[in-house]
């Protein structure tokens, strides 16, 4: 990524008076330096003409001729036309002694710079509301083909209500700039961006220098230092918000955000779901559930089969294992009768679970109606995009044929499919309903490209990365999904996949037993999908991890995750012992 270079620095605008006479620049009696960097500065000023104060940005160097004074000029008022809210208006624009400036009122806001000297660390909500309207403001200056050129602390306004402003367009940069030039300037500001808010959240400056462009040239792929989010800062920060941020400066160029835009969505997302569990992200996939579906037919033949009637001979539980070949078709006759018994009065907490259940409370003539009327594959998904979600339906069918022997006898295996699949509802639900978001998470979880510094970088995990696209988890997805459906609170614990890093204790009860076993059984088969040695690495980690609260040895878990493989060595040292003998 190229570093537009900011002009070379000049000595600080206009004459300094003697000792005990105001500074005077022109007009503006300068009170006092807000910040200043190799290309820009701040003053807070008197304007002498009228009793206001105002915010003077000047450029650290001046146009050299009158031609080049026009020229900024005509610039300046071009770039004062884009309206935003979160790009401040100049109320003055012009020159003063052949200097160049834009003139702010002072009552916009505190500069972030003169907010941290007030208050080191912020509180991470008021933050990230200042952070998304900088992002949206930003995003709409390059949307209209602008550059700052320069981006630092002093140039954002913020107020107490979750209010800021950018400043300074039209100081520096100039509108129609070839493509590959405009977007090496879209990404650098973005990271400056990233640096702002990094030093916003931890209440330091980010390689302890308050000059972004210092700091963008000691960062890859200009130099080898790299910028994180530390723990100890004075608010606690949440872990989506963390990865936000971190992926906003990441040290691998390819991972961080390429504009403003995806930026200020994750932090809206973010935002939406501090304040409501089913906001942001997550409302916007109940909506669409709401007029799509869950999911589409998957497995048509099956579907058909049971939408052709028929069946009335057939046990349930053999309707049943042909209902639960098809996700959709499962998660739609668990919602139908779910949502009869709460019309009905019953409780939220014990959902009804059980397809074979489902299907009697129902009646088969129902349930082939429901089977009728579900959208074929592949739905409202472009056919382009289909791959993501067929593999995440298969890895889902595979979590359930390994979960399967791992529990003792006496589950109900249709339980443990169901509990499979809503372990893996936030991914089928993202590669369906959200397929571009889906292919940012898959683009973030691969790992960069080598270089001398990093030789094995890695990729995010998929949480991370669905932080830092989303601003929530997919558990997040999936627990918004289960309250539309109606499905309970068991299904709601039952979804839920333990930490990444939390310890595993042995099960209290037979909810936690099913759950935690569906958790080691999806961690495993998404163990098997890695390359080696990582492959190896994520499939010794899940053994160690839940092989003992779960009561289960390492030859357990591998016949269950290679049935194929292990029978057949188990019948190759039977033909050996038959040989000996």
């Amino acid at each position: 990524m190229a570093v537009p270079a900011p002009p070379a620095a000049a000595p600080a605008a206009g004459p300094v008076a003697g000792p005990g006479t105001p500074r005077r620049l022109g007009p503006f009696e300068l009170k006092a330096l807000l910040g200043k960097s190799a290309a820009s500065m701040l003053w807070h000023v008197a304007d002498t003409r009228a009793p206001r104060e105002l915010l003077l940005l000047l450029p650290r160097q001046q146009p050299p001729d009158a031609a080049a004074r026009d020229a900024w000029l005509a610039s300046a008022q071009r770039a004062v036309k884009i309206e935003h809210p979160g790009l401040a208006l100049p109320e003055d624009i012009g020159f003063t002694e052949t200097w160049p400036y834009l003139a702010y009122a002072r009552g916009a806001g505190l500069t972030m710079s003169e907010r941290l000297v007030r208050q080191r660390a912020t509180q991470t909500q008021l933050a990230a509301e200042w952070l998304r309207a900088a992002a949206e403001g930003l995003a709409a200056a390059h949307d209209a083909g602008w550059l700052f050129v320069d981006l630092q602390p002093f140039h954002l306004l913020l107020v107490d209500d979750g209010r800021a402003q950018l400043i300074g367009l039209g100081l520096l940069g100039e509108p129609g700039l070839a493509r590959a030039r405009h977007q090496a300037g879209v990404e650098s500001e973005t990271l400056c961006l990233g640096l702002l808010a990094n030093r916003l959240l931890g209440g330091r400056p980010p390689l302890e220098t308050t000059d972004t462009h210092e700091a963008l040239l000691r960062m890859p792929p200009l130099g080898r230092e790299f910028v994180r989010l530390g723990f100890e800062a004075t608010h606690p920060i949440d872990e989506a918000l963390r990865a936000i941020v971190n992926r906003s400066t990441a040290t691998a160029p390819g991972q961080r955000y390429h504009s403003a835009r995806p930026l200020a969505r994750a932090l809206d997302g973010w935002l939406d779901r501090s304040r409501h569990p089913d906001g942001g992200t997550a409302a916007q996939l109940v909506e669409r559930i709401q007029r799509f579906g869950v999911l589409p037919v998957s497995r048509g033949e099956a579907v058909r089969s049971v939408a052709a009637g028929g069946l009335e001979r057939q046990h349930t539980g053999a309707m049943a294992a042909l209902v639960q070949q098809d996700a959709a078709l499962s998660l739609e006759l668990l919602r139908r009768v779910n949502l009869a018994r709460q019309q009905q009065g019953g409780g939220a907490a014990d959902g009804v679970l059980s397809l074979s259940r489902a299907i009697a409370m129902l009646g088969q003539l129902q349930v082939s109606q429901i089977a009728a009327g579900l959208r074929p594959w592949p739905g409202v998904l472009a056919p382009e995009r289909v791959l993501g979600l067929r593999l995440a339906l298969a890895r889902t069918l595979k979590a359930a044929d390994v979960a399967i022997p791992l529990v003792p006898a006496g589950y109900d295996p249709e339980v443990l499919r169901l509990t499979a699949l809503l372990q893996n509802l936030g991914r089928l639900l993202l590669n369906y309903h959200l397929s571009d978001e889906a292919e940012q998470v898959q683009g973030l979880m691969k790992p960069p490209e080598p270089t001398e510094e990093q030789p094995h970088p890695q990729g995010l995990s998929e949480r991370q990365a669905a932080f830092s696209v989303l601003g929530c988890d997919l558990d997040t997805l999936a627990a918004a999904a289960i309250r539309q459906l109606g499905l309970g609170e068991e299904a709601q614990q039952l979804a839920l996949r333990p930490e990444p890093d939390a310890p595993i204790h042995p099960p209290q009860g037979d909810l936690e037993a099913l759950r935690l076993t569906c958790a080691l059984a999806n961690e495993l088969v998404d163990a098997v999908a890695q390359p080696e040695p990582r492959r190896r690495q994520m499939l010794d980690a899940a053994t160690r991890r839940f092989a003992r609260a779960l009561g289960l040895s390492g030859r357990d878990i591998q016949l269950a995750l290679f049935p194929e493989a292990a029978q057949a060595q188990m019948q190759m040292q039977a033909r050996r012992q038959a040989t000996l003998t």
